[in-house]
């Protein structure tokens, strides 16, 4: 449990300040799918926290065990996965919403990508037993 809460602390952490830096751009964005501003439900935005945690825990630390204790494997992994969880919402987006722009869903997916290999990565060496 030690380790699904690292998990979920990291990926707030980094999001917190990428989406801090990237508020201008997506809130520009938003406005221009929505055509009102950007607001946030946060009761729905930290369930995906939730899920994105319970998914790299499941698939880096409890399928992927043995390949857990290795930092580059478990990078590997839980990269893999952010980019598929990533490209899913960024690929419907791109699909479905007319505004939403091919240079966001690139964006949006490396750091989906890059989010959750490092997240896995640092959580794998904190947590490494030999």
């Amino acid at each position: 449990m030690l380790k699904l809460a690292f998990i979920f602390l990291l990926l707030c952490l980094f999001d917190a300040v990428w989406l801090t830096f990237r508020f201008s751009a997506h809130s520009d964005l938003f406005q221009k799918i929505q055509k009102s501003p950007l607001t946030i439900r946060w009761f729905p935005a930290l369930l995906v926290y939730v899920l994105i945690a319970f998914a790299l825990y499941y698939f880096v630390f409890e399928l992927g065990k043995e390949d857990s204790r290795d930092v580059t494997k478990a990078f590997g992994i839980g990269a893999l996965l952010g980019f598929s969880m990533y490209g899913l919402y960024d690929l419907t987006n791109y699909a479905t919403l007319a505004d939403y722009t091919l240079g966001m869903t690139v964006l949006d997916i490396t750091w989906g990508t890059v989010l959750c290999g490092s997240t896995a990565a640092i959580v794998s060496h904190l947590f490494r037993t030999r």
